[in-house]
């Protein structure tokens, strides 16, 4: 009989494993960007200190709430009140200051955690007292500040946008015999500066109408359309 003669084999090579999620993506996960806003909070946040743990009445607000507040629960008007209620329920990130503090009794802490109109009734009376934000802690405060700061911002740049564009949006409405459409405005507010003047330019050229020059609004002025 022949021998029997073994063929050569490659050798075989050991794949790296993806480290991402084929099934989703053939690309790696980016991670996600932090608002600008948000950036200056981060850097000044000290660690330690959890959301949960701000809800927390401590034992010096305690101590504000019933010299102020007295002894006897404001609800039942009877009893001694022992505990103190968040006005604005934790649950719903209500911070344990001082605004957002009301002394009861238990059986009444208890009556206004499941009865919805008595929740509402002790909110509406702190928000008329302290303001629409009562539960806000310093953080909380400066969080909301930062996005109002932001809003204002980006709303003075769309506004500074429009001035810019408002000789050019009025020679085109002037030219076509009516109001432009919103995808035309969109259009002509993604032009850069550099464009957006030689657009004006040739666009003045060959409807023979020169381009009024932008005026220049104060914050808070608006064009009319």
């Amino acid at each position: 009989m022949e021998e029997h003669q073994a063929y050569w084999k490659p050798p075989k090579t050991v794949k790296e494993k993806k480290t991402y999620n084929s099934l989703r993506s053939n690309k790696p996960k980016v991670k996600k960007e932090v608002p600008e806003w948000k950036k200056d909070i981060l850097a000044h946040h000290k660690p330690g200190q959890s959301s949960k743990d701000r809800c927390d009445f401590d034992k010096d607000v305690l101590a504000e709430l019933i010299a102020e507040q007295g002894e006897t629960c404001p609800c039942c008007k009877t009893a001694a009140s022992n505990t103190t209620h968040h006005v604005w329920p934790r649950g719903r990130k209500g911070r344990g200051v001082k605004t957002n503090g009301l002394r009861v009794c238990w059986p009444c802490h208890d009556k206004i955690q499941i009865t919805d109109e008595l929740l509402q009734y002790w909110i509406s009376i702190y928000r008329e007292k302290y303001g629409d934000h009562f539960w806000f802690d310093e953080k909380d405060w400066e969080e909301f500040n930062h996005k109002q700061n932001a809003q204002r911002e980006k709303e003075r740049e769309k506004q500074e946008r429009q001035n810019q564009i408002k000789p050019v949006v009025d020679l085109l409405t002037a030219a076509a015999g009516r109001n432009l459409k919103s995808n035309e405005l969109r259009l002509l507010q993604s032009f850069e500066d550099r464009d957006m003047a030689v657009f004006a330019s040739m666009m003045a050229d060959a409807l023979g109408r020169p381009v009024e020059p932008a005026l220049v609004y104060s914050y808070g002025e608006r064009f009319e359309d």
